[in-house]
């Protein structure tokens, strides 16, 4: 069911009556949303998705050319249109033309003259800004640890609990939870920037980290539906009633903890508790904290005490109340270049939640990537870049960088006219060349290359017979098969958005970077005795599982590339952009394709072998490295 429902109940007659109100969706208000990278819009989704077999015989089987005569769409001739031809068209207004072209099948290509290489030395490549696009935290225990900021007091704190949303399903597509979350998944309300859920999982998957790490990935969409069943979700709903009238600060009272009749169906919610007096409750960070305790302190408690016929299925018995927090904000910058920035961006990562309690984060961060064509280069000088830099480097890596005398390093190399890398003791790029643009120019609209985006994941070099793994690329991270989904766009058929199950290997050395820096080393000898211990035994003196060793801090799990329009999609088509006249026609099709978003999901297990979290600050700002690489898009 759509978002919709989610606001019709207001019953807690085993889950109401659902009605259906004719009045607009309040998903539809006009009101600035940020983009769901997990989630696909109900007014652009698709059941009948293409498989991406037709699509690959799309790209490579297929011949283009008169093929055999028949009366399906698939036999009719193909003919090639320039997209100079379209504007032309459209620039006259010709109207029979465009309507002819309905009538044949047309595969459009770009015209010589209107696209550069990306090798070309004029073109200006800038990757520096980044942006949160997706947030989720999962508790490691049972209370609500995920939703608890890291702070005593806080006089601006806000959390709206809503308990009237038995049908909105768990939509994230990619992430760790731990578990199956099928069945078990429970919308408890928002706070000003998060989706807040209360999950059930297996106690098994609380108490064994070992069961919790095997669980599969959003992403591998092995679960089914997520919501609680009715008499899972009354239960849960009486519980937290119990738990909130506890606190004498809340007007909340219950008069029978489990009801008055052992059957769930025979008595009504409201008939024992004031819970739904109100759709929603504001909560202040006390009454969470207390809310909080009690959860931790009540839960086996109150199971213990409840109907026998409530733990017939065995539902109750084997499970436990964690707290889940889901943030989406693509228009979120992080790893700001300004060192004050930098340090206030680590004190909110800090403020905004204690990690101690918490077993996983996922998150996905979008590179934006942006090329403008320049009319000149201009050299900086070596002098200026001396004083304010100090000491530069042929690398970014600490292990095998040698210092740079920038008198004996010019500013491009000779024979490929790019740019000679420099970098700073922290492994910043110093940019030497600064592009002079046109007046007024805009942006160049970047094309994913479909039949070539596979090398973009390749750690390997073919023209090179002395280097097999390229070491720039490759820092140590296991070889496995990349898979990668691409959705052609705008009719260009080789030109469009992908997805894939692995990050570009151009990220390893940052990755691996990362782990040295925030996962807990090996210990090598016997605090107690001084004594050497075995291999197999880590920096806490426990025994590790084999070949397999600590499981790292970071995990990369996927990435995508899609574009600007991707950020003005609405969840319903009547408020996209272009139906409320901020997009004209004629400029949609240039803005869409200004920027290319590289969106990278990322998994950061806490509750294992996260021993210095004062390290949370050193993730996001090593995605500016990517300003330094130049792919053939």
């Amino acid at each position: 069911m759509s978002d919709t429902e989610d606001h019709a109940f207001d019953s807690d007659d085993d889950l109401g009556t659902i009605t259906f109100p004719g009045a607009a969706r309040p998903a539809d208000q006009d009101e600035p949303r940020p983009f769901d990278l997990a989630d696909v819009p109900s007014s652009v989704e698709a059941e009948d998705a293409l498989p991406q077999s037709q699509i690959f015989e799309s790209l490579f089987l297929r011949q283009d050319g008169p093929a055999q005569p028949g009366r399906t769409w698939e036999q009719t001739k193909v003919q090639s249109i320039s997209l100079s031809t379209l504007a032309r068209t459209f620039k006259k207004d010709d109207k029979a033309t465009a309507i002819n072209l309905l009538h044949r099948r047309s595969v459009l290509h770009l015209d010589e003259d209107l696209y550069y290489r990306s090798n070309d030395e004029m073109l200006a490549w800038d990757g520096s800004k980044h942006f949160l696009d997706f947030f989720l935290v999962v508790g490691g225990s049972v209370g609500l640890h995920a939703l608890l900021p890291n702070k005593v007091v806080d006089h601006t704190f806000s959390m709206s609990l809503n308990l009237c949303l038995p049908i909105r399903l768990f939509r994230p597509k990619f992430g760790k939870l731990g578990f199956d979350p099928t069945g078990c998944m429970m919308a408890i309300g928002t706070s000003p920037s998060s989706e807040l859920w209360l999950a059930f999982p297996p106690r098994e998957n609380l108490e064994d980290v070992n069961i919790a790490n095997e669980a599969p990935l959003l992403s591998e969409r092995l679960h089914g539906d997520t919501r609680l069943k009715s008499t899972h979700f009354r239960m849960a709903v009486m519980f937290l009633a119990h738990a909130l009238s506890q606190n004498p600060s809340l007007p909340i009272y219950v008069m029978h903890t489990y009801g008055t009749d052992d059957d769930l169906t025979a008595w009504r919610i409201k008939d024992v508790s004031n819970i739904y007096s109100q759709t929603t409750w504001d909560l202040r960070l006390d009454d969470l904290l207390e809310l909080h305790k009690t959860i931790i302190a009540d839960w086996d408690d109150w199971v213990a005490a409840a109907p026998r016929s409530w733990k017939q299925d065995g539902w109750l018995l084997s499970r436990a109340p964690v707290a889940i927090a889901c943030r989406y904000g693509q228009n979120q910058p992080i790893a700001n270049s300004n060192s004050q920035a930098h340090a206030q961006e680590a004190k909110n990562w800090h403020a905004e939640r204690s990690y101690s309690s918490i077993r996983y984060v996922s998150v996905a961060i979008a590179s934006d990537i942006t090329c403008t064509r320049v009319k000149r280069w201009i050299e900086v000088p070596n002098e200026d870049i001396i004083q304010e830099h100090g000491v530069l480097y042929d690398s970014p890596d600490p292990h095998v960088r040698e210092e740079v005398h920038l008198d004996n390093h010019p500013h491009r190399d000779p024979l490929t006219r790019r740019e000679n890398n420099v970098y700073n003791e922290d492994g910043r790029r110093i940019p030497r060349l600064h592009g002079k643009p046109r007046r007024n120019a805009k942006p160049c609209g970047l094309l994913v290359n479909l039949e070539t985006i596979s090398e973009l994941f390749s750690s390997y070099i073919d023209d090179q017979d002395d280097m097999i793994i390229d070491s720039d690329a490759f820092s140590g991270e296991p070889a496995s098969a990349v898979s990668i989904s691409v959705y052609p766009q705008a009719f260009l058929r080789t030109m469009g958005h992908i997805q894939s199950n692995a990050i570009l290997p151009h990220f390893a050395p940052f990755i691996s970077d990362i782990r040295r820096s925030t996962s807990r080393r090996p210990r090598t000898v016997d605090l107690n005795n001084d004594e050497p211990l075995p291999e197999e035994y880590d920096l806490f003196g426990d025994r590790v599982d084999g070949d397999r060793g600590i499981p790292p801090v970071l995990i990369p799990s996927a990435c995508q590339f899609y574009n600007e329009i991707s950020h003005r999609i609405r969840p319903s088509a009547a408020l996209h952009d272009i139906q409320q006249g901020r997009i004209t026609s004629a400029s949609l099709y240039t803005i869409w394709l200004y920027i290319i978003y590289i969106s990278t999901h990322f998994h950061i297990v806490l509750d294992v072998s996260f021993d210095r979290v004062h390290h949370w600050d050193s993730i996001a700002p090593t995605f500016k490295e990517i300003g330094g690489q130049k792919h053939e898009l």
